[in-house]
């Protein structure tokens, strides 16, 4: 079971993110068409380790087997959805490495859901190239050009 809440005024998530680096590029992900990019990942399940989870996420959306290289921090972000939904959304950061040799190709693939399903667009974007795309958190497009790949707990209101 994920560990999702929904009231009448906001959807609380807790979520998992994984920072895959390849060759100076980034994987990204835009999720059914939102005009913007985050970082793959998913919820963690009621009684999962936030660190198992992000490992099965990336397996089960990308299809990648990965290991995590280190904790990065924690993100807790507010924002209005493309639902014009109000979401408060905990979300742990993982600096991830594939756990085999992969290609910096561009993919989509539709993710089946209990209610809905999901298209998810994977991009490869150079990290130098970050500026020129609209990514959420904002202040992860700072952390990977800055280098600085760590973080403990920021709280950001976009």
């Amino acid at each position: 079971m994920d560990i999702k809440i929904e009231t009448e005024e906001f959807n609380f998530k807790f979520r998992v993110s994984g920072v895959i680096i390849n060759n100076d590029k980034v994987l990204l992900v835009d999720m059914d068409k939102s005009g913007f990019l985050c970082f793959p990942g998913g919820y963690v399940e009621l009684g999962e380790e936030s660190q198992k989870a992000i490992e099965r996420e990336v397996l089960e959306e990308v299809n990648i087997k990965v290991k995590v290289l280190k904790y990065l921090g924690v993100i807790e972000n507010y924002f209005i959805n493309k639902y014009q939904r109000k979401i408060h959304e905990i979300c742990f950061y993982y600096l991830l490495e594939p756990v085999d040799e992969i290609e910096t190709l561009n993919f989509s693939l539709v993710e089946k859901g209990e209610y809905r399903d999901t298209m998810l667009d994977f991009k490869w974007i150079n990290i130098e190239n970050l500026d020129k795309y609209d990514i959420r958190p904002k202040i992860m497009k700072d952390i990977l050009k800055e280098n600085k790949i760590e973080f403990k707990h920021l709280v950001v209101k976009e």
